[in-house]
């Protein structure tokens, strides 16, 4: 199935704002910051360090209480992927298992639904194969699962759909729950982006533009950007979104460095967002929008 294309007088308008491309990451943010609502970074309530090795993580979710922060990450030398279960009050190890797939062993951003995690596990190399897991939230068992023939690196969860990006967030997709790819559209902006989370307002996005950190507020599914929140560095000095990133009540996790991790917890300032109703299992999967995939 094709992308979607865009109209021209819509890739006219992003051009012309440096959104049409990586080519004026850095010079475009000024420009894109009169487009669209400017958002502002939370302060930071506190900083929780995680125990253990986890090399390269990249993605965050959490309980419906926030009391337990679910992490994947990538241990790069063993070729190993991981999903691990932390207290959030002290970074403490709650459960710890590994979640590769023979040559699949880079799990991405990760959503949750009830006691349901949806994570992707993707070759480590752009333009490759998926599997999307399902896996409970608490045993970390897998449920189910389906395959995706692109490197997916970041999935977030609707009460009724999936929605998923690849590498550098070049496409989007959306499936049911059992796998089924309703829609696929293009993403035609400068951000790369590295995790997502589904709000009442849209779609989250966190990653970069050049060495430049931001969390968006997206339209979906036209990916029109509503809100830019720009952000800035550790004192490490490692972007704030260089990789996982979620919306847990009134927190705002931003989770951006390899070993020792830290979790930076911010304060949320966008609409709350409150724990979605999963479908019934009676009901069949629906896409998003009524319109058939072309």
């Amino acid at each position: 199935m094709a992308p979607s294309t865009l109209p021209a007088s819509r890739r006219t308008f992003l051009a012309l704002l440096g959104l049409a491309g990586p080519a004026w990451a850095s010079s475009a943010l000024a420009a894109q910051q009169v487009s669209v609502r400017s958002g502002s970074l939370g302060a930071l309530t506190r900083t929780v360090t995680l125990n253990g090795v986890l090399d390269h993580p990249q993605g965050i979710t959490a309980s419906p209480d926030g009391a337990t922060w679910f992490v994947t990450s990538v241990l790069r030398e063993a070729k190993k992927g991981l999903l691990v279960a932390f207290r959030a009050s002290d970074g403490a190890v709650i459960q710890r298992m590994e979640v590769q797939d023979g040559p699949r062993y880079h799990p991405g951003g990760l959503g949750r639904l009830g006691d349901a995690l949806w994570l992707p596990v993707a070759e480590y190399r752009r333009s490759s194969t998926s599997v999307v897991q399902c896996r409970d939230a608490r045993t970390l068992a897998e449920r189910s699962r389906f395959p995706v023939a692109d490197h997916i690196g970041a999935v977030a969860v609707t009460s009724g759909a999936l929605i998923g990006c690849n590498w550098d967030a070049r496409l989007f997709y959306e499936w049911t729950f059992d796998g089924t790819q309703s829609r696929v559209v293009e993403h035609d902006g400068s951000a790369r982006y590295q995790d997502l989370h589904w709000t009442p307002e849209g779609l989250l996005a966190a990653g970069l533009i050049g060495d430049q950190g931001v969390v968006d507020l997206l339209e979906w599914p036209t990916l029109d950007l509503r809100e830019r929140t720009v952000v800035g560095r550790t004192d490490r000095g490692v972007v704030l979104t260089a990789e996982g990133m979620a919306v847990a009540g009134q927190d705002l996790l931003l989770m951006p460095e390899d070993d020792p991790t830290r979790v930076f917890v911010h304060r949320w300032t966008g609409a709350p967002v409150p724990e979605p109703a999963p479908s019934r299992p009676n009901e069949p999967e629906k896409s998003l929008f009524r319109r058939p995939v072309p």
